[in-house]
């Protein structure tokens, strides 16, 4: 995942605005974390599977190319630390684009429903009325 620079400064300038929420881990999977911790840090996911086996200390079950092509479930011990490094990056703030993103695609799918009932609405309207 690219970051866009300009495009994040001026999303983050209204991320501001938006109530903060932390994480909902229980909704996340093991390639949703390493997926943000890789948009946060701008590295590889390898980069991110590897250091979080490491930071662990547990020798890896399986590699990364064997782990992209199955994403059989991380072993718990380094679910925790992929989740305590997307603490970090809350809690530094880091996460504020992305969930300025989430509610922007939130809130034009909702509007774009709301305005297609109102096109069919009308459309009847003047069809069996008009």
């Amino acid at each position: 995942m690219k970051k866009h620079k300009t495009l994040d400064i001026i999303i983050g300038s209204f991320a501001r605005l938006l109530p903060e929420k932390s994480p909902r881990y229980n909704d996340l999977k093991d390639e949703d974390f390493i997926s943000l911790l890789s948009w946060c840090e701008d590295w590889d996911p390898e980069k991110v599977y590897k250091l979080a086996y490491k930071q662990s200390h547990i020798d890896y079950i399986q590699t990364w190319d064997e782990w992209a092509d199955d994403m059989k479930p991380l072993p718990l011990v380094v679910r925790m630390e992929l989740q305590r490094a997307i603490d970090i990056h809350d809690k530094a703030g880091n996460m504020a684009v992305l969930r300025a993103y989430a509610w922007m695609y939130e809130w034009f799918s909702r509007s774009t429903k709301a305005f297609i009932w109102i096109f069919f609405i009308l459309l009847a309207y003047y069809w069996f009325i008009a």
